[in-house]
């Protein structure tokens, strides 16, 4: 059984999770396997992707090239969700996990919107954690950088 199949089912069995909200397993699915261009074809065609600590990225050709630059080698795993829709036929589902990458491991949220016909109008990805831990995230010349800065 593969690491993609164990995440799929960890999130349906953890959240009960319909069809409604298969976009989100792909999206995760899709990510863990480093296809960036089917992953930014989930977006409408303005959707959004709202990065940590970054200007929005919109549609779905500057989310695949900002995946294909940033998110490369990250893999995601999966802890629960919430869903929870709204007169206007608008799905929310929020998700937690973690993000872990070569030389790091962060807890992180994704706040998903969906259309009525099911494509991703906006993710936002936010990191779930300590100062001490997004510094450790940071390379080690702006982590110097600012220790010295708050010394002056």
């Amino acid at each position: 059984m593969s690491t993609i199949h164990l995440i799929d089912q960890q999130l349906v069995d953890a959240t009960g999770l319909g069809d409604e909200s298969e976009v989100v397993v792909r999206y995760f699915t899709l990510f863990n396997l480093g296809k960036y261009e089917q992953v930014a074809r989930l977006f409408s065609p303005d959707g959004k992707l709202y990065p940590p600590f970054e200007s929005p990225i919109v549609g779905p050709e500057s989310i695949e090239s900002y995946l294909i630059k940033e998110a490369d080698g990250m893999t995601v795993s999966l802890l629960s969700a919430e869903i929870q829709s709204d007169a206007e036929s608008c799905l929310q589902i929020d998700v937690r996990g973690k993000v872990t990458a070569l030389v790091f491991k962060v807890n992180v949220t994704w706040r998903f919107i969906l259309t009525s016909d099911n494509k991703i109008e906006s993710v936002r990805v936010d990191l779930v954690a300590t100062l001490e831990e997004l510094l450790k995230l940071r390379p080690e010349e702006d982590v110097q950088a600012t220790v010295e800065c708050s010394h002056a």
